[in-house]
């Protein structure tokens, strides 16, 4: 009996702890591309993601399948991103791992785009795409280095410099640059964080619905064993 309830104690603990997950993400499927917003397709418990969106200096003019696509990128002006994050619940933080995303720029299109994050207001960037003309890009950014993040978080995605896709003269502002799913070996992943949920330090965390689950099947275990005793 003893041995029992240890076990299930084990268990408990075990799904109570913070694994990797996905904390938010965005289906680009179907698209098409000039709509005014992505909504989110899905978030972890205590997570609330935000619209994908484009900053007030960008248009959509053009479509683009499977994408938020948008043009406006001439110059260097600070409303020109792309942003998208979610909100952790009170009482919880984030520890981010990775963020997956497909990009792709026409060839007058953006050349290098900058990732900021909300963590320190967009001042630097913590990862940089290169466009290599009209091809597609596939990216896995290693997010690790911003810590704990309770709260609102955001990323955006800037222009750096002022060199279209296919290196011949500055971008254009009909030049595009859209936002896909991750591709790879003939599938489609959608935009996503990965990262882990958890209590924050001196909080005591509501039990994660596999602990729950656990507990109840533990304690039906436990009423069998009682009555083959009695």
């Amino acid at each position: 009996m003893k041995r029992l309830f240890l076990v299930l104690a084990a268990m408990i603990l075990m799904a109570g702890s913070a694994q990797a997950e996905i904390v938010a993400n965005w289906d680009m499927a179907d698209e098409p591309g000039d709509q005014e917003y992505t909504e989110a397709a899905g978030a972890a418990d205590y997570i609330t993601a935000f619209d994908m969106v484009r900053g007030t200096g960008l248009s959509n003019s053009y479509t683009g399948n499977n994408s938020l696509n948008s043009n406006g990128w001439g110059g260097t002006d600070a409303d020109d991103y792309i942003e998208f994050g979610f909100s952790v619940a009170d009482g919880y933080e984030v520890t981010l791992s990775e963020l997956w995303l497909g990009t792709r720029s026409s060839n007058t299109g953006p050349g290098t785009i900058g990732v900021y994050s909300s963590v320190d207001e967009f001042n630097s960037s913590v990862y940089t795409i290169t466009q290599q003309g009209s091809s597609y890009s596939n990216n896995i950014i290693d997010l690790s280095s911003l810590g704990t993040i309770p709260g609102d978080f955001s990323i955006r995605l800037y222009e750096i410099g002022n060199l279209q896709a296919d290196d011949d003269g500055e971008t254009a502002d009909t030049g595009t640059f859209r936002i896909t799913d991750y591709y790879d070996s003939g599938s489609y992943i959608d935009v996503q964080f990965v990262g882990t949920v958890a209590a924050s330090a001196g909080t005591s965390p509501v039990p994660v619905p596999n602990a729950v689950i656990l507990l109840g099947w533990g304690l039906i275990g436990l009423a069998g064993i009682k009555r083959k005793i009695s």
